[in-house]
């Protein structure tokens, strides 16, 4: 039975073509509040068989999404659904 991630974007995705899943910093759309503080996203992503780059959730803190990756890791050694839906962080817009 395929397994399926169904990200924070509302895409589904095979995760037997997931080659490795980590978190990485997104500047880009860094917040910068009044006294000039950079605040970056920090994003879950895949990597498939091909080298693509597929966007899984988005967090506010590295820890947040630490526990997102730690979550989905806990699915895949237990697989105990076919679907696993990543968890929007409270208050989320996405």
């Amino acid at each position: 039975m395929a397994k399926t991630i169904y990200t924070q974007f509302d895409e589904m995705v095979n995760y037997d073509n997931i080659v490795k899943i980590g978190i990485k910093t997104n500047w880009e759309d860094a917040d910068i509040s009044d006294d000039g503080t950079i605040a970056p996203d920090f994003e879950m992503v895949g990597r498939d068989i091909t080298g693509l780059e597929i966007p899984i959730g988005i967090y506010k803190t590295y820890e947040e999404a630490e526990e997102a990756v730690k979550a989905l890791h806990e699915w895949f050694k237990n697989q105990a659904y076919a679907v696993y839906e990543v968890p929007k962080p409270e208050g989320a817009d996405t």
